[in-house]
């Protein structure tokens, strides 16, 4: 997964996140300082859903979101769009006047 393909000041790390007993594993999504989304790989049988990505909780555009994802690529392309063509329509209109 190339971080540079989707925007500058895009990163990534990983958390174990606390949301089932010993946590499950997952993903920050940073936007420059500002932490934008948190993904879960689930690790729930029961759901028929075992190691795909959730969005567990979005910021600022993504809240309120949730989603499952195939992939963690996915995920991460998915936020990466939704986070950042905010910001390439609003240089776009900048220049423009």
């Amino acid at each position: 997964m190339d971080k540079r393909e989707i925007a500058p000041g895009f990163s990534l790390s990983e958390a174990r996140i606390g949301t089932v007993e010993g946590g499950e594993s997952g993903v920050l999504v940073w936007k420059s300082d500002q932490l934008v989304a948190v993904l879960t790989q689930i690790d729930e049988e029961a759901y028929s859903t075992k190691g795909k990505w959730f969005l567990e909780i979005g910021f600022g555009l993504l809240s309120g979101d949730h989603r499952n994802f195939d992939t963690i690529e996915e995920a991460v392309t998915w936020v990466g769009r939704q986070v950042f063509s905010v910001d390439a329509d609003d240089r776009a209109a900048a220049a423009a006047s």
